[in-house]
């Protein structure tokens, strides 16, 4: 099995939480709706940033959703 946070989409969130966050930050940021996906070329974690942003801008369902909701869970009863 491959090491949590070197797979995109995420398997599970703690795939997310592996996934290095100046890498989710830069794809969240560098998203533009007019560009294609972003390939392997990319880090996980960097897909992973602009697949959010890409939710966040368009409101559609994407398979992805059970996933997050899980991560913020997660993160929010760290706290």
């Amino acid at each position: 099995m491959t090491e949590h946070g070197m797979v995109f989409p995420p398997r599970d969130e703690w795939d997310i939480a592996a996934y290095d966050t100046d890498e989710v930050v830069a794809g969240y940021r560098e998203y533009r709706p007019e560009e294609p996906q972003p390939g392997e070329n990319r880090s996980p974690a960097y897909r992973w940033g602009w697949a959010n942003r890409r939710k966040d801008m368009t409101h559609q369902p994407d398979g992805l959703e059970d996933v997050r909701r899980i991560f913020i869970l997660m993160t929010r009863l760290a706290q």
